[in-house]
């Protein structure tokens, strides 16, 4: 079953312009677990069309993490955001960095990776002239 789970706005700036993202966020629920879900759009003077979409969060803190992990890496960056609950918005709070938990996983699995391949190649002796 599908569920809103919450609506909130993302201020970013990218080419001295400023862009609001409304990102309503979905919830789904199947055999007793729960993942969010959220989409938006935008465009840009060098591109017609930006999506960014997030699949199967979760929680709401790393849904938001993926989403200012997706909007820095377009160029983006993030201002400021505020949630909506009961009708209306809340006053505006800055936006956590991307430099979270998850980043730091990937960065720790990419140096393990890359170590793994050093240690996996032989070393050959060069032939004598």
């Amino acid at each position: 079953m599908i569920t809103e789970h919450s609506t909130f706005q993302l201020e970013a700036s990218k080419l001295s312009r400023d862009v609001v993202f409304q990102v309503t966020v979905f919830q789904k629920e199947e055999r007793r677990r729960k993942r969010l879900f959220a989409a938006t759009q935008c465009s840009d003077p060098f591109h017609f069309l930006i999506q960014f979409i997030i699949r199967e969060a979760p929680d709401f803190d790393t849904l938001l993490s993926r989403f200012v992990r997706q909007l820095e890496h377009r160029g983006f960056e993030p201002i400021r955001l505020r949630m909506r609950s009961e009708g209306k918005w809340a006053a505006w709070k800055p936006v956590p960095h991307a430099a979270g938990e998850e980043s730091q996983e990937a960065a720790a699995a990419a140096a393990a990776e890359l170590t793994a391949k050093g240690k996996g190649k032989k070393k050959t002796a060069s032939k004598p002239k």
